[in-house]
């Protein structure tokens, strides 16, 4: 029997409806790998927002999972296979675990519907109303979460059915777990990584609009793409804004300008000199200290911008604010403090609330970032046609 989209009934009658499921979802899951072949970006944001996780959390949501996983287990494989084929790459198990993570872990948000079974089961019934202490489906999802989490954040039946435990909460601490074992079982270099594409804001690019006309096809540096988005970003804000200023004007002559943009008036009436700065977290040089605290090598490289142009911004009567992201799209405290400000403007300009610009400028600037990287890459491993 199928009741609303779920099926009631045995493990085979759940199984073979799943597998219904999957079979229809798998004319989408083609098409995207058509979309990729256009624009990758469009075809991981369709298949992250509408093609994986939830396209089947309802039937997670009212199905025990001792009935679904199986089922479910083989919907994972299709959107892996699907990402698989859009990307052109055979990713492996560490690479496609981080995948399954949500963006605020570093991951593509292509949630593992087995995975989080328990926990979709589990709040459906804790917010329901009608989940019993006996009921055993309910047992085994408590028995099968408590497994995915870290023993302090194990819970019970009873805890369960006392106040209703939201799905976010009980799928954030499945995805903290997976996320420090595979930060335990990492290389330093690949902890290093691993923290920076998790620090706040680093994998907002992933969730912008998708935009042929960001990024662009210029041969300029990732440093003026960076440089010209900020200076777009302040114009929109109607800031009084210049580029590349201070060359010339200390008496140390033999330096680069201190000012990559130069906003009047930022710092209770001075100007702010702000120069920015792309730094990697897998550097030898700071990869011990990396490993282990994310934004590292942002905060190194905030230090050693201060240091060079500190003092030439002072005898200018300017702020000095260096912004450092790192390749993964971590930037320092100083760029957030700067982005939050800004924002602060834009939501004015644009009518829109703070929290939702600061992901905007994030968003942004991590695409640029990121396209521009990857445009280094393919330059190199590419012979000239």
């Amino acid at each position: 029997m199928d009741i609303l989209g779920a099926p009631i009934g045995d493990y085979l009658h759940c199984s073979k409806f799943i597998a219904g499921r999957c079979a229809e979802s798998r004319k989408l899951l083609s098409g995207l790998v058509d979309v990729a072949a256009v624009d990758l970006q469009v075809a991981v944001s369709l298949l992250r927002m509408c093609g994986s996780f939830c396209r089947m959390v309802h039937i997670a949501r009212v199905t025990p999972p001792s009935l679904a996983s199986d089922g479910l287990r083989s919907f994972d494989e299709e959107v892996k296979q699907c990402f698989v084929m859009c990307s052109a790459i055979n990713v492996t198990n560490d690479a496609w675990s981080q995948a399954q993570l949500g963006l605020k872990f570093g991951g593509l948000g292509l949630r593992s519907l087995s995975h989080h079974a328990a926990a979709v089961f589990i709040a459906s019934l804790s917010f329901s109303g009608f989940g019993k202490a006996n009921n055993i489906h309910l047992k085994q999802a408590v028995t099968m979460f408590n497994t995915q989490v870290s023993p302090f954040y194990a819970i019970t039946v009873n805890s369960a059915l006392e106040s209703p435990i939201h799905q976010k909460v009980l799928s954030g601490l499945i995805q903290a777990q997976h996320f420090h074992i595979l930060l335990e079982s990492s290389s330093p270099a690949n902890r290093a990584r691993l923290l920076s594409v998790a620090a706040p804001h680093a994998s907002s690019w992933l969730s912008v609009v998708p935009s042929p006309g960001m990024g662009g096809g210029d041969v300029v540096t990732r440093h003026n793409r960076l440089r010209d988005e900020v200076f777009d970003l302040c114009g929109r804000a109607h800031l009084s804004v210049s580029v590349e200023r201070g060359h010339g004007l200390t008496r140390d002559l033999a330096h680069t300008r201190p000012a990559d943009i130069l906003i009047a008036g930022w710092d209770r009436g001075k100007p702010a000199a702000l120069d920015l700065t792309i730094t990697s977290p897998l550097c030898s040089v700071i990869l011990g200290e990396s490993c282990y605290q994310a934004g590292a090598a942002a905060l190194a490289a905030e230090t050693r911008k201060l240091h060079s142009n500190g003092p030439k911004c002072q005898e200018l009567g300017w702020s000095c604010i260096p912004l450092a992201v790192e390749t993964y799209g971590n930037w320092g405290k100083q760029a957030h403090d700067t982005f939050s400000r800004l924002a602060s403007f834009l939501a004015i300009h644009q009518s829109s609330p703070k929290a939702v610009v600061v992901a905007e400028i994030n968003g942004r600037l991590n695409v640029v970032l990121v396209r521009s990287i990857a445009r280094a890459i393919l330059a190199r491993e590419l012979p000239p046609s």
